[in-house]
């Protein structure tokens, strides 16, 4: 098994999907702090100081990290599973003899530890980001040591993270299930996209049907994006969102349990797809 996950760390450093997923979070993070610190002179201290400043400039790090890299995070990991049915992965490792389920935990454990590493360096890269744009502007980020920013930072990685490993999972799954590249990486963001639509109606039209208080939590707060959404309201943005303004949030602790629920059944879903499947010759 240690062999095996050793080759699919060593596949994922030369498949170009790696490199091009982390480079494009790593430049559209400095796109938008260097806009900040270059064009944010005339703008009021608040009104840059959510980006610019520890530890609220936190939320916008988070943003980045775990919004634009949830969607990131589900594409990578279905191209990377899907693609070794497309290029015939898949048979060499069953003719070698190899365990089907046993490659398939393999290759899972490889894309959690790469995306562990590539949280740490997209939150270090924000962290020195967020300095670059206050310093642009002439001011000081504030201390990112403080004990204040430190406990922020440990909650938003450790949920944040977690949220991440279910997403990419559920993109390895759908890979894996449709076994196809392409599929897995559009049914994946079209599921994102789709599920925070419907979430959102419903939200909406159960508030209109009652007295205009909080609603209480719904159903739909339990599906596998929503309950994520939950999660990463231990450390929210900037902007917050919807369901946080009309419904009750699912508590963090029981989020954290249906969010670690929804990545074990995935890839067990992945595992059972791959030795159920027949392979030509």
């Amino acid at each position: 098994m240690t062999g095996l996950i050793r080759a699919e760390i060593l596949k994922l450093t030369r498949r170009w999907a790696t490199w091009v997923v982390l480079v494009l979070l790593l430049g559209m993070m400095t796109l938008v702090y260097l806009l900040v610190g270059l064009t944010g002179g005339g703008a009021r201290p608040d009104a840059t100081g959510f980006v610019t400043r520890f530890p609220a400039a936190s939320g916008v790090i988070n943003q980045f990290v775990f919004g634009l890299g949830s969607l990131l995070a589900v594409a990578w990991a279905a191209a990377l599973a899907g693609g070794d049915w497309n290029w015939g992965v898949i048979r060499v490792i069953v003719a070698r003899g190899e365990g089907r389920i046993r490659y398939v935990l393999a290759k899972a454990i490889a894309l959690a530890l790469a995306l562990v590493i590539a949280v740490l360096i997209a939150y270090l890269a924000g962290i020195l980001l967020t300095m670059l744009a206050a310093g642009l502007l002439g001011g000081s980020a504030g201390d990112p040591l403080a004990a204040r920013s430190l406990s922020g930072f440990g909650e938003s990685i450790a949920a944040g993270t977690l949220v991440l490993l279910q997403r990419a999972a559920i993109g390895f799954a759908v890979a894996i299930v449709l076994r196809s590249q392409l599929a897995g990486v559009v049914v994946g963001i079209l599921f994102s996209i789709g599920e925070g639509i419907l979430s959102t109606v419903l939200l909406a039209l159960s508030f209109r049907q009652g007295d205009g208080d909080p609603i209480a939590t719904q159903w739909f707060q339990y599906l596998p994006f929503g309950i994520g959404d939950s999660l990463l309201a231990i450390a929210p943005g900037p902007s917050g969102n919807l369901g946080s303004l009309l419904g009750e949030p699912v508590d963090p602790g029981i989020a954290a349990v249906v969010v670690a629920a929804y990545l074990v059944a995935a890839i067990a879903i992945a595992a059972l797809a791959a030795a159920r499947a027949e392979i030509a010759g």
